[in-house]
């Protein structure tokens, strides 16, 4: 039916998204698209008990491509998500439609990336991907949890060039 949460989170399924998340958005299964996640074994293992009773499909880029369509034409509502904005901008540049939203969660502190706020870091090549898809038309939303604040990318973005 439609992809009812779009969003990047490093950790990409954990407690906040099966317990909090689950409960505001409508959700039968999920979709990961990362092509790091799709190729270790032991994250996919992890990630599957993760899911719980939640169908999952964890995808590379290439067959992102065509699993999310093939996911927003069934009668099922889903989660995409992925642990870098990369993988977004990919998906986007390909062709692929996750909606008119991406919602940005835990995004830890990693060599090169600035500290924004709270579980909030980005580096060049984030804030490449984030400006990639602000000029396609994806409104960015920094939210970890339902009620907390959003956040825009115009704010984050100026966080970022006064670093």
């Amino acid at each position: 039916m439609t992809i009812t949460l779009a969003r990047v989170d490093d950790r990409v399924i954990h407690g906040q998204t099966t317990t909090r998340w689950t409960k505001v958005r409508r959700v039968q299964g999920i979709l990961v698209v990362s092509n790091d996640v799709a190729k270790d074994e032991l994250r996919k293992k992890v990630l599957k008990a993760a899911a719980g009773n939640l169908k999952l499909g964890i995808y590379n880029i290439e067959q992102g491509v065509e699993s999310v369509p093939k996911g927003m034409a069934s009668n099922k509502d889903f989660f995409l998500i992925s642990d870098s904005p990369q993988s977004f901008a990919k998906l986007l540049e390909l062709g692929v439609d996750f909606g008119k939203t991406l919602n940005i969660g835990p995004m830890n502190s990693r060599e090169g990336a600035k500290v924004l706020g709270r579980s909030v870091a980005i580096d060049q090549k984030d804030y490449e991907a984030f400006e990639y898809m602000d000029d396609k038309g994806i409104n960015i939303e920094f939210q970890l949890l339902p009620d907390d604040e959003r956040k825009s990318w115009e704010i984050m973005k100026s966080k970022f060039n006064a670093n």
